[in-house]
């Protein structure tokens, strides 16, 4: 890599802010300020602030602060899944090789679901930010993460994460839950799309 290479880098990782609930105008300012707050500091809300959001929210925030509990073991469990299917991932020559590489995708599973329990307190299901989601993709390419793999990695632990947070009394907040994450899927799925199709159309203007 040259320094070129990781100044772009180090500035779409800047860029890349998935969360996009703190310009959303629908919530109040005190409750955008709250969610800022927390996503800034890339952490998970406190259990009185998931009470907060559910009171504005009308949704039980005992069932929720009982699956943020838990999202640790359900990043654990999505990524068992995926390398149960793929386990070339992450030996030599795998795209999730070295190991800094795989914890990096395991740590985009674990902020995917914050920033969906974050939607999931608010009512809220299109939880991201169009401008960052652009340079996500943009990074991803960068990196040559394997983002068919991390697609799989995220309907597991939606898969897992919906389960558990019925089991746990959510009620119809699981089906929010599982929106938010489906939410972002589609985002990458998109935004990798018109990413591909640009670089494709530059490719095509450089040899015309």
């Amino acid at each position: 890599m040259n320094s070129a290479s990781a100044a772009q880098i180090k500035e779409l990782a800047l860029r890349s802010q998935v969360c996009g609930l703190g310009t959303d105008c629908s919530l109040p300012q005190h409750l955008r300020n709250l969610v800022n707050d927390a996503d800034k500091g890339k952490r998970l809300l406190d259990d009185d602030e998931i009470r907060f959001c559910c009171d504005w929210s009308g949704a039980d925030a005992a069932p929720l602060i009982a699956l943020q509990n838990q999202t640790s073991e359900l990043v654990d469990q999505a990524r068992s899944d995926l390398l149960k299917q793929q386990p070339h991932l992450t030996k030599p020559g795998g795209k999730l090789f070295p190991k800094e590489r795989a914890e990096a995708c395991w740590r985009d599973c674990f902020h995917f679901l914050r920033i969906s329990i974050y939607g999931t307190a608010l009512g809220r299901s299109e939880i991201t930010d169009s401008n960052g989601m652009r340079c996500l993709a943009e990074l991803y390419a960068l990196l040559d993460v394997p983002v068919p793999a991390l697609l799989l990695a995220l309907d597991q632990l939606r898969k897992h994460s919906v389960i558990t947070y019925a089991e746990l009394g959510a009620g119809s907040s699981a089906e929010a839950l599982a929106d938010a994450l489906t939410h972002i899927c589609n985002m990458i799925r998109k935004e990798m799309k018109e990413h591909d199709g640009t670089q494709q159309s530059d490719h095509e203007a450089d040899i015309k």
